[in-house]
């Protein structure tokens, strides 16, 4: 068998999204993969999707399982939908390398990798609690649709970051549905006990290899992307995994399980 086919075949026999009826169906999914896109696939990133075909219940489970904190749902990987497993979130978040101090996000912002909107909506969230979108918008002095697209932007990389998330969905239709937010560090003081125990290089490492084993293989340029590490970081975690046995390189760069590069 070919490489090409052997790494078909072995994404294709992740996610059964015929076996999704309920949503305990949705979170042993989820437990079992670690993570995964949550209703669309990004063809840049061999990442598997847990309800692609036919997502009318799922997008009602994201909500009342995130509120249960059964699995976790946001905007973690390149800025897509995503379920995160709650024994994996705080790999996650370790690899930020920070401790979860209210102040954390600060150096983002002197990095230029928080805006001026995110650092205001983080400073709103920490001091004022859980707060619904329109309120938070209306608090904020939002009311152009420049304004709340901006602010669609700035929320995106706040998730990302890990530094707001979602704690539950209000409303039913288009006009009133409507999410509630707080400061992840909050919401998910749990996910930061246990994270305090990984360094940021072991949570990359574990991330990494959950990533291998999902994808089959992945290209390290495909990993800087999906994660937002940079290509040292990226190199060094995996020559580590490889040193391991935990992956193996193939031809142009691949990081393959180890398995398939025989194949």
């Amino acid at each position: 068998m070919t490489l090409a086919r052997a790494l078909k075949k072995h994404r294709a026999d992740l996610v059964d999204a015929g076996a999704l009826r309920t949503a305990d169906d949705l979170v042993r999914l989820v437990d079992r993969l670690g993570f995964a896109f949550a209703f669309s696939r990004d063809a840049a990133y061999p990442v598997p999707v847990a309800d692609e075909k036919s997502w009318k219940n799922t997008w009602h489970w994201k909500d009342e399982l995130a509120e249960a904190k059964r699995l976790y749902y946001g905007k973690i990987l390149v800025s897509k939908p995503t379920f995160v497993s709650m024994k994996m979130l705080p790999v996650f978040f370790a690899t930020h390398g920070r401790a979860g101090e209210p102040d954390d996000h600060l150096e983002d912002v002197r990095a230029g990798r928080i805006g001026e909107l995110g650092h205001r909506i983080v400073e709103y969230l920490t001091q004022h609690g859980e707060t619904q979108t329109r309120r938070l918008r209306k608090e904020l002095g939002i009311v152009s649709d420049e304004g709340r697209r901006q602010y669609g932007k700035a929320i995106d990389v706040l998730q990302r970051l890990m530094y707001v998330t979602v704690v539950r969905a209000v409303g039913d239709g288009r006009d009133d549905y409507n999410y509630t937010w707080d400061v992840f560090a909050r919401r998910y003081p749990e996910a930061l006990r246990a994270a305090e125990k990984l360094s940021s290089f072991q949570a990359c490492a574990a991330l990494l290899e959950r990533t291998v084993a999902l994808a089959g293989g992945v290209t390290e340029r495909q990993v800087a992307r999906l994660f937002e590490w940079g290509a040292e970081r990226v190199s060094r975690t995996a020559s580590h995994l490889e040193g391991q046995r935990k992956l193996a390189r193939g031809e142009g760069g691949m990081l393959l399980l180890p398995a398939l590069a025989r194949a």
